[in-house]
C-alpha cells in the first residue's frame, strides 16, 4: 500500500533527525575532519529520506589507503558490513567505504584530491530549486525505487533528483530520463556506472 503525501513527509523528517543524532552519537563528522573538511550530502541535507542512507564527503588530501583505514576504523569495528573501494580516475580520486551501521548505510567518501565542485553544486541547485511539489515527487520515485536491485548501485536519489530538476514527474517520464541517459541500459546489461552519492 503506497504512502499518503503527509506519510512520506513524516517519515523524511523522522528519518532525517535520525540520522543526525546518529552521526552525533557515533560522531562521524568529528572523527572524519582529522582528515580534512567535512562536507555532509545528499538526502540528510535536503530532506528527501525514504530508508536510513546517509552519505558523507571529505576533502582529505593525500591522505593515504593506511590511513584511512586507520581514520574509519572505529566504525568499522562495529559495523556488521564493509566494503571499501579505491577510486583513481581524474576526477574521483578517493577511499570509499560503505558501512552497515545500527541499521544505517554509511557512505564515506574521503576523497584524495578535493571533493569535486560539481558534488556540492547539485546539492546548492537542488535546495534552490525544491519547492512542495518537487519535494513530494522526488520522495514518492524515491518510495518506488528504493527497494528494487538496482538502487542505490546503478539508480539512486542522485539520479532520480536528476531527473526531476530536468522535468521528469512520473514513473514513466523517470524510466525515460534514465533510458535515455544510458542508466537502466546499464542496468540490464549489468555495465558498471561511475560511482554517485546515493541520497
Amino acid at each position: 500500500m503506497s504512502l499518503r503525501d503527509d506519510e512520506l513527509l513524516e517519515r523524511a523528517a523522522e528519518l532525517q533527525a535520525e540520522g543526525r543524532s546518529f552521526l552525533a552519537c557515533h560522531a562521524v563528522e568529528a572523527r572524519l575532519a582529522q582528515a580534512g573538511k567535512v562536507e555532509l550530502v545528499g538526502s540528510v541535507v535536503t530532506g528527501l529520506m525514504v530508508w536510513r542512507d546517509l552519505d558523507v564527503c571529505v576533502d582529505a588530501r593525500d591522505l593515504t589507503r593506511a590511513a584511512a583505514w586507520e581514520l574509519v576504523f572505529p566504525l568499522v569495528r562495529g559495523a556488521d558490513r564493509v566494503r571499501y573501494e579505491r577510486f583513481d580516475e581524474p576526477d574521483d580520486r578517493r577511499h570509499y567505504f560503505v558501512l552497515g551501521l545500527d541499521g544505517w548505510k554509511l557512505d564515506l567518501s574521503l576523497f584524495t584530491r578535493g571533493i569535486p565542485p560539481e558534488v556540492g553544486e547539485f546539492q546548492r541547485e537542488l535546495l534552490g530549486r525544491l519547492d512542495d511539489d518537487m519535494r513530494l515527487t522526488i520522495l514518492r520515485l524515491k518510495e518506488l525505487w528504493h527497494r528494487r536491485p538496482e538502487y542505490p548501485e546503478l539508480v539512486g536519489g542522485y539520479e532520480i533528483c536528476s531527473a526531476v530538476l530536468a522535468g521528469a514527474r512520473t514513473p514513466q517520464e523517470l524510466d525515460a530520463h534514465l533510458e535515455a541517459q544510458g542508466v537502466l541500459g546499464a542496468a540490464a546489461t549489468g555495465r558498471p556506472l561511475p560511482p554517485r552519492d546515493s541520497g
